[in-house]
């Protein structure tokens, strides 16, 4: 085993997932992403803690995420039938966790959220719909004092970032979801998902590519140059430095 094979499979998955993408590996990024959701549940991911941990305020939406992205990359590698696999297996989970493990009724909610996620990422409209019109009712069924606060726990998180995720390189922001985290933040953040999701995840297949996620960013820096696309705004993100603008690996000069 070569030395870059061998630290391939020491690798994070996420992490893993992350350089396939640079590489335009679609196909390794969506098993890397499905083992990455798979490691989170069993708490082997970076918070170390497993889906029937901490309930009341749950890691396991970057699972959820994780499961929506890697079938996003399947149907970009041209298995549109084997982006079916990880959104079932992703939708299970969310049910679980929902009726079965949460102990938060924001959470609980938001797993309504996720299934529209990962039903609009396959181009699922119709039962898309039907998820975000739950999650709106799960949400409206509320009593919160501050509904966009509520963006800050790590499960309503990872929704976000799926999001953003997405919707690169155009970059959707906290403030596209949530608009000024006023008492509507959370209704507000299933319409937008309602009428991008499916959209962004269409986009992607048809641009033949996804991102790498944003890490953190630095412009301007007059110290690397993408060998691709001439910018100088990088990425640092999986331990590794991409290009902001089109996720080529990127060296100093």
């Amino acid at each position: 085993m070569d030395e870059t094979t061998a630290t391939r499979k020491t690798m994070d998955p996420r992490d893993r997932a992350i350089h396939a993408l640079a590489a335009e590996r679609h196909d390794v990024a969506a098993e890397a992403y499905t083992t990455a959701a798979r490691a989170i549940l069993a708490g082997h991911g970076p918070a170390g803690l497993g889906a029937y941990e901490a309930v009341e305020r749950s890691r396991a939406g970057w699972a959820l995420a994780a499961f929506a992205t890697a079938a996003v990359c399947h149907r970009i590698a041209g298995a549109e039938t084997r982006a079916d696999a990880p959104v079932a297996e992703g939708i299970v989970v969310a049910g679980e966790l929902r009726d079965h493990v949460l102990e938060t009724p924001v959470e609980r909610a938001v797993c309504n959220e996720f299934v529209g996620d990962l039903r609009a990422v396959i181009d699922d409209g119709e039962r898309a719909e039907a998820a975000y019109d739950r999650a709106v009712r799960a949400y409206d069924s509320l009593d919160l004092d501050a509904p966009a606060a509520e963006t800050g726990r790590p499960f309503l998180q990872a929704g976000t970032e799926l999001c953003t995720h997405l919707s690169r390189p155009d970059d959707l922001s906290w403030d596209d979801l949530h608009g000024g985290g006023g008492p509507d933040a959370l209704t507000r953040r299933v319409a937008v998902k309602r009428s991008r999701m499916q959209a962004l995840a269409r986009a992607r297949v048809s641009n033949g590519k996804l991102h790498a996620p944003r890490g953190s960013t630095e412009y301007r820096t007059g110290r690397f140059i993408c060998p691709a696309c001439g910018s100088d705004d990088v990425n640092y993100v999986a331990n590794t430095t991409l290009c902001l603008r089109c996720s080529t690996p990127t060296e100093p000069n």
